[in-house]
Parts: C-alpha cells; sequence; structure tokens
C-alpha cells in the first residue's frame, strides 16, 4: 500500500474515531439529560393522575386506567390500598387479577411511606424493563395507589436520536476538513515518488542523482542530504568493494585450507586450498558442512565450537584420499559472551613435507649411525686389542693399525661427503661456471681413476667428441663424473667394460657413463639418489662406499640446472645420463 493511501486511510478513520468520541460523549451528556426530562415528566404525569383519579368515579378501575393512559402513552396501573392490582392499561382484565399482590414492590412500599415512590426494574408480569412512579389517591373510594410505568426502550429510544444527529454531523464536519489534508498528503506524497523513483535511478547507475526540482525548502533539503549520501555511500563501497577484493586474494593465495561453517551448519566461506585438500568436485559454499566434508575429526571439532565454544588443539589428521598429513585449527567466532558461537573457523595446515623431512631426519640419524657404529666398533676393538695385550707381534700390531687406518678413513670420507652434501644442500656452495671442454674433463678424470680401472681389469672407452664445449664449474663437474666413473668401475665385473659417451641435442649437452656391470633393481632406480641408499651394503661396505655420492651427484646437477637419471637392467649394466644445458 502507498504511503499517501496509508495516510488517507489514518485521516479518515482518524475522523470516523472522532466523530464516535463526539457521539459516545454526546450520548453520555444529552442521554442524561433526556432520562431526567422524561423522569420528571412520569413525575408530573403521575401527580396530575393521582388528583384527577381522586375526582373521578371508581366503579370500573380497569376502564379508569385505560382512560388515564391513552393520552399519556404509559402504562397506568391501578392499586388498591391493600396491594391489590384493580386495573393496568397494559393488561387485560383477566390478567390484571393474576398479577398478585403488589406490597413488596419498591415503589408501592415507598409511595406508602412518603406518598410518592419510584424504582427502575424489570416486570414480573410483562417481562420488560419500566420506570416507575407511584402516588397514593386519595378519597378514590377503592383505589389506593396510581402507578405510572414508562418503558426503558422509550428511554434508549430518546437517547439515541440526539447521539447519532451529533454523529453525523461531526462525521461531515470532519470529513469535509480531512479533504485539503488528503489532497495536500496527495501533493507530498507524488512528490516524494518522483524523488524515490529518482534515488532508484541513481541507485542503479554511477550518475549523480537528478531530484526533481520545486516543493519547498523541505525538499530542497533532503536533495542536498540525498546527493551527499550518495557520495558517502559511493566511497564506502569502493573501499569496501577494495576490501573485499583484497580479502578473497588473501584468502585465495594462502596456502593454508580456511573454512567457515555459520551456526546453520552451512559452509560460507571456503578457499582453494581447503577444496583441493579434501579433493572436493564442487564448490561447498552453501552446502552443509557433512555434504563436504567426511572426516570425523574434523567434523567433531567443529561442532564442539558451534556448541560448546570450544577452540580445539592442533590435532594431526590424515586425509585418506590423497594421503596427505594437516593440522587441525578450529576456532569459535562471535561474541564471547555468548553461548552458543555464531560461525567457527577450521585451518588446514598440510604437514606433508615437514612430516616427510622429519621422516629422512630419522632415517639419516639412523644411517649415520648405522655408518659410523661398524668402523667405530673395529678401530675400538683394535685398539683396545693393542691396549690390552703388550706382547703383540709387529706383525699382528701392524694389521690392526691398517684396520685403524682404514675405518678411520671411511669415517674421514664419510664426514667430508656429509660435510658437502649439507654445504650443497643449503646453498652455500657457489659454482664458478665457465664455457670448458668437456671431453678435457672427462679424459683428467679417467686418467685419475686409471689405475682403479686397472686393478679392477675394468676397461674405460670415451665415445665423445673434441671439444664439447659446456658450460659447467669444473671442479664440480669433476667430482660428478669421478663418482659415476667411480662407482662404474666399482660395481662392474672383471674384464668388463665403461663407455664415457657426449654429445649436443639441441638446446642440451649430455654425458652419458655406460658400465657392464650388475645393474641395479627396477625398485631402486628411483632410491639410488637418496642419502646413504645402497642397493648391496654389504659390497658397498666392501668397496668402501659412503652412500652419498649420487645424491652428491644430483644436487650439483640441480645446481648447474641439468639432471640426472639412470636406466639399468639387473645382471646387464646401467647407464648414468647427465643433461646440461648448451654453452653458447
Amino acid at each position: 500500500m502507498r504511503l499517501r493511501h496509508r495516510i488517507t486511510l489514518l485521516l479518515v478513520g482518524a475522523a470516523v474515531g472522532g466523530a464516535l468520541v463526539a457521539a459516545a460523549a454526546t450520548r453520555a451528556w444529552v442521554g442524561t439529560a433526556v432520562r431526567e426530562q422524561l423522569v420528571e415528566r412520569v413525575r408530573g404525569e403521575t401527580a396530575l393522575l393521582a388528583e384527577w383519579i381522586a375526582r373521578e368515579s371508581a366503579d370500573d378501575p380497569q376502564a379508569l386506567a385505560m382512560r388515564a393512559a391513552a393520552p399519556l402513552g404509559v402504562r397506568v396501573t391501578l392499586i388498591a390500598a391493600d396491594g391489590v392490582p384493580l386495573g393496568d392499561s397494559a393488561l387485560d382484565p383477566s390478567a390484571v387479577a393474576a398479577m398478585g399482590l403488589h406490597t413488596d414492590r419498591p415503589e408501592i412500599d415507598a409511595a406508602r411511606l412518603s406518598g410518592v415512590g419510584e424504582s427502575f426494574r424489570r416486570s414480573a408480569t410483562t417481562n420488560e424493563t419500566y420506570f416507575y412512579c407511584a402516588r397514593v389517591v386519595r378519597g378514590a373510594g377503592r383505589v389506593g395507589f396510581v402507578r405510572v410505568a414508562l418503558p426503558a426502550s422509550e428511554i434508549e429510544r430518546a437517547q439515541r436520536t440526539p447521539a447519532a444527529v451529533v454523529f453525523v454531523v461531526a462525521l461531515l464536519a470532519l470529513l469535509l476538513l480531512t479533504a485539503p489534508a488528503v489532497a495536500a498528503v496527495g501533493r507530498v506524497a507524488r512528490r516524494l515518488e518522483r524523488t524515490a523513483a529518482a534515488v532508484e535511478r541513481g541507485a542503479a547507475s554511477d550518475a549523480p542523482l537528478e531530484l526533481p526540482h520545486g516543493g519547498g525548502l523541505e525538499f530542497e533539503r533532503l536533495g542536498v542530504a540525498l546527493r551527499g549520501l550518495q557520495s558517502a555511500l559511493r566511497r564506502r563501497l569502493d573501499a569496501c568493494g577494495a576490501e573485499q577484493d583484497l580479502f578473497h586474494s588473501v584468502i585465495a593465495g594462502m596456502r593454508e585450507g580456511l573454512l567457515v561453517v555459520g551456526s546453520d551448519r552451512r559452509i560460507r566461506l571456503v578457499n582453494e586450498a581447503f577444496v583441493g585438500a579434501l579433493e572436493l568436485e564442487f564448490d561447498p559454499r552453501g552446502h552443509l558442512l557433512e555434504e563436504a566434508v567426511r572426516h570425523p575429526d574434523v567434523l567433531r571439532d567443529i561442532r564442539l565450537a558451534l556448541q560448546h565454544r570450544r577452540e580445539s588443539s592442533a590435532a594431526s589428521i590424515r586425509l585418506p584420499g590423497s594421503g596427505r598429513s594437516f593440522q587441525l585449527q578450529v576456532t569459535p567466532l562471535g561474541a564471547a559472551a555468548a553461548d552458543r558461537a555464531e560461525a567457527a573457523l577450521a585451518l588446514l595446515f598440510d604437514i606433508t613435507e615437514l612430516e616427510r623431512l622429519e621422516a629422512v631426519r630419522r632415517e639419516f640419524v639412523a644411517n649415520v649411525s648405522h655408518e659410523l657404529r661398524t668402523p667405530l666398533t673395529s678401530i675400538l676393538a683394535s685398539v683396545e686389542t693393542l691396549l690390552d695385550d703388550a706382547n703383540v707381534e709387529p706383525g699382528d700390531a701392524r694389521r690392526f693399525l691398517e684396520i685403524v687406518r682404514k675405518h678411520a678413513q671411511r669415517m674421514s670420507d664419510l664426514i667430508e661427503d656429509l660435510t658437502d652434501l649439507s654445504l650443497i644442500e643449503t646453498g652455500a656452495v657457489s659454482l664458478d661456471v665457465a664455457v670448458l671442454d668437456a671431453a678435457e674433463v672427462v679424459r683428467g678424470v679417467v686418467e685419475h681413476l686409471a689405475p682403479l680401472a686397472a686393478g679392477r681389469r675394468v676397461a674405460i672407452q670415451l665415445e665423445l667428441p673434441s671439444p664439447l664445449p659446456l658450460a659447467a664449474d669444473r671442479r664440480r663437474l669433476e667430482q660428478v663424473l669421478t663418482n659415476l666413473i667411480d662407482n662404474a668401475v666399482k660395481f662392474n665385473r672383471a674384464g668388463g667394460r665403461v663407455v664415457i659417451r657426449g654429445r649436443r641435442e639441441g638446446a642440451l649437452t649430455t654425458l652419458s657413463v655406460v658400465d657392464t656391470g650388475i645393474g641395479i633393481p627396477a625398485d631402486s632406480l628411483e632410491k639410488i639418489f637418496h642419502r646413504f641408499h645402497q642397493v648391496s651394503r654389504d659390497r658397498s661396505r666392501e668397496l668402501r662406499g659412503t652412500g652419498l655420492g649420487l645424491a652428491i651427484v644430483k644436487h650439483l646437477m640441480r645446481l648447474h640446472g641439468g639432471s640426472v637419471r639412470v636406466d639399468s637392467e639387473l645382471g646387464a649394466g646401467s647407464t648414468f645420463t647427465l643433461e646440461f644445458p648448451a654453452a653458447a
């Protein structure tokens, strides 16, 4: 309903209400006056009837009552002095005889005492309410009292007439006064409607408000206020939009999974990290929590946060689908004084890599402990033998010292490789990259390892062009090649061979070390570049390997921007391929 219609109805309602109030007040005031006037009239008529009946013959009281009531329009009853009804203008003679004694009627009893009696009551004979006025009749023979009765309905009818007139007059007057007000309201309402339409058009676009002119000072002030409000709202909306964009950018850029659940257990906010962690294939916003999340620990902690405002401890959970591990933190949101939280914030911190690193650390400590335990045990046993037996033969003493030297050298090599690998992994090693001839570097390494190859009866062949330009750090390249060729010789068979090939393929320069050795099992191809991984631990220990050489090779190749890969067949040999970015 429009404003003008509501105001019009309000004004008309006020007019009708005012007329009703005026009619009610008039009825109360006029009704009292009319009633008093009618009562006074009945009193006078009763007094006149008492005098008239005293002069008339009372041989036929019923006829006398009828004659007395005819010109007055009231009920007249004639009663004997002993209370027996003699005549009643409202009843036939037989009914009069059945009326019974009236000595107990209040008005008769009062008239007997004071000459005049009045009462307002319901008639036991006609079952109608009357105003009764009774007087003593003196000198009328059998008639002792005359009683005039005016029906209450007549009094009420007389009271209603002026009240109705007042109501109609008041209503007409108020409606006449309301008409100009309704017209004025209509003009103001139309002006407001045009202003509202202009505001709606302004809200739908960025254009300034075009408000209708005129209407008085108040509307001009309203226009100025609305234009100011539009400008302020636009500034605030721009600021809120920028903050919202920033907020969503921050949420989207978080690596941690974020989920906000309302008190109705529906998801209000979620970021891509959380969706990816749970591997959801739909947008869970607006869905019930149980439709998107199935992990019991997550559901339990969020339920406790919503119902009991409990902040969960940092619990570690593992998602069965991806196998990734997360740390869950749930925090209730809302006023601190409230019994229940308005929402709950859940954060998922991916700790898969941390757990992997922790496992690597534990494995590293175990491997280092294992690698050091054997040489230390041998060294301690040899030293204790030399200390405890003063009569050790020189040959035996030398043999024990050789054992101490061999294992001390193994420990020294292990510590050196560990230090070197640690420096490489932490980025503490800087490369002195220069363009060099890879064939020349390979020949130098082969020359250095020639005695080892001759001792194990392994032939080394070179199949690479010279020069073969390569951008690398010479010392680190020699270290990589030494580790690969040394392994190819050590894990070869007597009479075997090692072939070193090199070529340039587009944007890459490759060096390959091919051997005819024992080969590597398929399940170990990805693990041989891990620290301390040894395919044959007994043979590695026999050949004095530390298990760190290939890990060093992998990290040095990454520092050069290249890579290393291996192809092998168990019992047929292995091929290690180094790929370097080609030098200009």
